[in-house]
């Protein structure tokens, strides 16, 4: 019996440290003197179930404007980082033998930029969390040169509700830091819904004009989480 309660107990702190996972680890950037060079080496974003494709309209294909949304966070990122420090851009680096050897093939559904004809690939099956493995990181940082590595993972969905069933753009985003010694430094989600109804009772317009609703809101949760620096 006394197994059990440890059981229990035990499952729940797992799950609370979960849950308060966007607030852990306590960031390590602000004022940092060894963190100079920066490298986004992983962005990633999901359709959840189909969310945000399924029962939508227009002409435009929503794959292919996901898909090209993702050069445009790839782009906004790196801009961002480098108001707080030096960035080593993607395009310098997406063949690099040493950063692609790192990387991991899994079976997952994902929409990633295409830098120069390749993909970018991911790095292992936390991404979605933000994590590497800390040998990883100390790979990637030697790789390239930088002294932390940036992993983003975006997961876009929308939600309908009210006395009217309107639907909106929700992004689910995670920005995660690991340094050179292999330690994350920095983790963050934060999640926003966008401004405006995109539709109602289910059926949703998803096109070139809608789309910002997706990418605005993780550009929103990224200037918010390096706001705090």
């Amino acid at each position: 019996m006394l197994k059990k309660g440890l059981l229990v107990v035990a499952l729940l702190s797992f799950s609370l440290s979960v849950g308060c996972s966007s607030r852990a680890p306590k960031a390590q950037l602000k004022n940092n003197p060894s963190l100079k060079k920066v490298a986004v080496v992983s962005l990633a974003v999901s359709d959840w179930g189909g969310t945000v494709s399924s029962s939508s309209v227009g002409r435009d294909s929503v794959g292919n404007l996901v898909q090209n949304a993702t050069g445009t966070m790839i782009a906004s990122t790196e801009k961002e980082l480098a108001k707080h420090w030096q960035v080593r851009k993607v395009d310098t680096f997406i063949t690099d033998a040493n950063y692609r050897k790192a990387a991991e093939q899994l079976r997952v559904s994902l929409y990633t930029p295409v830098i120069n004809g390749k993909e970018m690939p991911l790095f292992g099956a936390g991404f979605k969390k933000g994590d590497i493995t800390p040998d990883k990181a100390k790979t990637l940082c030697a790789a390239l040169g930088v002294d932390a590595v940036v992993l983003v993972f975006s997961e876009w969905t929308v939600k309908t509700g009210g006395v009217v069933p309107l639907t909106k753009a929700v992004s689910k985003n995670i920005v995660s830091f690991w340094d050179s010694e292999g330690q994350k430094i920095f983790f963050r989600r934060i999640d926003v819904q966008g401004k405006k109804t995109l539709g109602a009772m289910g059926i949703k317009a998803v096109n070139q004009e809608t789309i910002g609703e997706w990418t605005g809101g993780y550009e929103e949760a990224l200037q918010k989480m390096l706001a705090v620096l």
